[in-house]
């Protein structure tokens, strides 16, 4: 059965597409705090690392700034993909004009699927005298 709808969109676009999503979902809020609390714990254990061992000290200096950058170039990375997604959607949004014909008979056959469709759903699963 051929798709009366052609996917166009490039890797570029369905990422974008993809990372939207992720960033209108509400966890998304939980990642961002959670990825910023790693950052401030390990920001805290550098600064109250008890000792005065330099070597102990460079190391957990590294580790924050590590963290930090982690958390910083994860969320630009993500804004950046979404960005150029967004950019290359819009340079291809000019989509050729189809025939009014077309467009019709595009309709139809989407209609007729459905209406397959609800038809089969209706005999397998519905008990008799249900809406």
């Amino acid at each position: 059965m051929n798709s009366p709808f052609e996917q166009n969109d490039t890797p570029t676009i369905e990422l974008a597409n993809r990372l939207l999503s992720l960033r209108a979902h509400p966890g998304f809020r939980d990642l961002v705090h959670l990825s910023q609390t790693m950052v401030d714990e390990a920001a805290r254990i550098a600064i109250t690392y008890p000792g005065w061992d330099p070597q102990q000290m460079i190391v957990l200096k590294s580790r924050a700034q590590a963290a930090l950058e982690h958390h910083e170039l994860l969320f630009a990375k993500i804004t950046e993909a979404i960005r150029a997604g967004v950019q290359e959607q819009a340079a291809s949004s000019t989509m050729p004009e189809k025939p009014v014909s077309e467009i019709l008979e595009t309709g139809d056959y989407v209609r007729q699927e459905v209406l397959t469709k609800f038809n089969e759903l209706e005999q397998e699963g519905r008990l008799p005298g249900t809406y």
